[in-house]
């Protein structure tokens, strides 16, 4: 007979309550998010929605230019003044609080950042609106655990339970969420997680369903696989918007880079994001915001082949721009406007070619897979939204052909994701362990110690005797020159070994060893660590860098040790 604790079935039962509260709260801030960008087109435009971008040709040049140029000053001065860092915060830091970190997120910055977003896609900035309303989402989970002093595992569980409660709520599609907040946020499945995961992600789905908003990205076709044959086709799309989502990725990061390469304030840079940023929306009026009424034009075959390739390279340009300015926003709805017209194109070109392949509809949902789970680096997540959006298992299965050989050939390319790559930008490596991430922060400056002898090099055997015999060393010393820079260690045994006839005749240059380690000063313990495999003594030096080799101290390997069984202890104690 199996016997359940009472306690962790109390523990189980208040964790669900509390995942279906985190549930609530993110599908209503969700929605409170997505409302509020409707809200800001209708004040700043005069439309939201499907007639957006109607109304956007009747609109002046000048309204048209200047939107995005008072978007970028007053987002810039939020993420100023609002934000830690002062900068931009999603999904990145999410995964970050997830994967290294207790769980832990501001519900201060999390509302900041949803501000800042809501005003650059509301002005017009080429960013998506998905990844603040994860952002969001997980710094509510993380709110109500800190709220109630959750342990950090459960700390880390609620915050998923935020991501899956938004990813649900934008999408309508629960199970997507669930798998979401696994794949990409806590990069593991636990039996433990998943039932308040699945719970929150349920709720928050249920919500908006029982409110009737509108949350569905476009409206599809009828679409089915003609042939079997096209499967082929669907691998060379993967190809292509993979590619294609490497070619995003990697202009992002380089316009953000020339930008903070200008030696200007930030609010010249905005200024001067902006001003290009409203030059391309007066040119492509498509590019403005996340686009999904584009999207549906696209794959309702109402743009031809040669503006739907434009309208690739424009959206390149006006997401890399908007970023490199500090517009605040997500890389997934951009990512689903390239894949889509990508796609489209991709499809419209196949049906010149022969009359028997699906419709170019299918093409650009196919296309839009391919691209975003190469971005956000979830391919079954991906499969997922499409396969609950569209109830299509054809479908599903056309675009898991285009998923898995697109990321397999890309692969290499670029990081695992763009949120990846963010994170290996501030030297955070998501995937190492917890007592790893741990070793890694802390320096050897914070373990060294002055507590060693060193000898200079012109120094006879009998003087260095002396010391050392004053010192009460018996077992090694470490030899310097005139200015410091380390040369090798001098160790007792081998200077006994000669007699005292010998003793006066001889300097020390002439029996100290050349240094089998040496550790320098900008190295973590982790580093050290790893460098102890086949080593043998009690204390290592530690210099300022190879070349200059000026001797700043010793490393004990009893405090090295030490360090690495803190760390533990540290790990041990969040995970409780």
């Amino acid at each position: 007979m199996i016997r359940y604790s009472k306690i962790n079935l109390f523990d189980a039962g208040f964790l669900a309550l509390l995942a279906m509260l985190v549930g609530v709260i993110s599908a209503y801030a969700s929605l409170a998010f997505l409302w509020a960008i409707d809200y800001l087109h209708l004040l700043g435009v005069g439309a939201y929605g499907s007639t957006l971008y109607t109304y956007l040709e009747n609109i002046s040049i000048w309204h048209l230019f200047f939107l995005p140029v008072a978007g970028a000053v007053v987002v810039r001065m939020i993420i100023q003044y609002g934000m830690p860092g002062q900068r931009h915060q999603g999904p990145a830091d999410v995964i970050a609080a997830a994967r290294i970190g207790r769980g832990i997120l501001s519900i201060r910055a999390g509302i900041a950042s949803a501000a800042a977003s809501i005003l650059s896609i509301g002005s017009g900035a080429s960013v998506g609106r998905y990844g603040p309303a994860v952002h969001l989402g997980a710094s509510v989970g993380s709110w109500v655990a800190q709220c109630m002093k959750m342990t950090s595992n459960q700390n880390k569980t609620l915050l998923a339970c935020g991501v899956a409660g938004a990813i649900s709520a934008s999408f309508s599609a629960p199970l997507a969420g669930l798998v979401f907040a696994h794949e990409v946020i806590l990069g593991r499945f636990e039996s433990k997680s998943v039932m308040p995961i699945a719970i929150s992600s349920v709720v928050a789905s249920a919500i908006v369903r029982s409110h009737e908003f509108n949350t569905i990205l476009f409206m599809l076709p009828d679409m089915s696989i003609v042939n079997y044959w096209e499967y082929f086709l669907f691998a060379v799309l993967g190809v292509t918007g993979g590619g294609l989502a490497v070619l995003y990725m990697a202009l992002m990061h380089r316009l953000t880079k020339l930008f903070e390469q200008l030696s200007v304030s930030g609010l010249f840079k905005a200024l001067l994001g902006g001003f290009v940023l409203g030059v391309i929306v007066i040119i492509f009026p498509q590019t403005f915001g996340v686009g999904e009424q584009v999207i549906n034009d696209a794959l309702h075959l109402q743009i031809s082949v040669d503006v739907l390739v434009l309208l690739v390279l424009a959206k390149l340009l006006a997401t890399s721009v908007s970023f490199a300015a500090g517009f605040s926003g997500g890389v997934f709805g951009p990512a689903l406007f390239l894949g889509a017209m990508m796609g489209t194109a991709f499809g419209l070109g196949v049906s010149e070619v022969t009359d028997s392949a699906s419709l170019p509809a299918v093409y650009g949902v196919v296309g839009m897979g391919a691209v975003i789970s190469r971005v956000i680096g979830a391919p079954i997540t991906t499969i997922l939204i499409v396969f609950e959006l569209t109830g299509s298992y054809a479908l599903m299965t056309a675009v898991m052909v285009s998923v898995v050989i697109g990321g397999m050939v890309t692969r290499q390319l670029f990081n695992q994701s763009y949120f990846y790559h963010q994170l290996h930008m501030r030297s955070i490596a998501p995937d190492t362990e917890p007592v790893e991430q741990i070793l890694r922060g802390i320096p050897l400056q914070a373990i060294k110690s002055d507590a060693y002898i060193a000898l200079t090099d012109d120094m006879t055997l009998a003087e260095a005797r002396d010391m050392m015999n004053n010192q009460r060393c018996h077992e090694v010393c470490f030899v310097v020159d005139q200015n410091g820079r380390f040369l090798g260690r001098l160790y007792a045994a081998s200077l006994y070994a000669y007699g005292d006839e010998e003793i006066p005749l001889k300097h020390i240059s002439h029996i100290y060893v050349e240094p089998l380690l040496v550790f320098t000063e900008d190295m973590n313990v982790y580093a050290a660590y790893l460098k102890l495999k086949d080593y043998k003594g009690a204390a290592i030096p530690l210099v300022k860098d190879l070349e200059s080799l000026q001797m700043q101290g010793v490393v004990y390997v009893s405090d090295l040790v030490s360090a690495c069984l803190q760390a533990f202890e540290k790990n041990r104690d969040d995970v409780r």
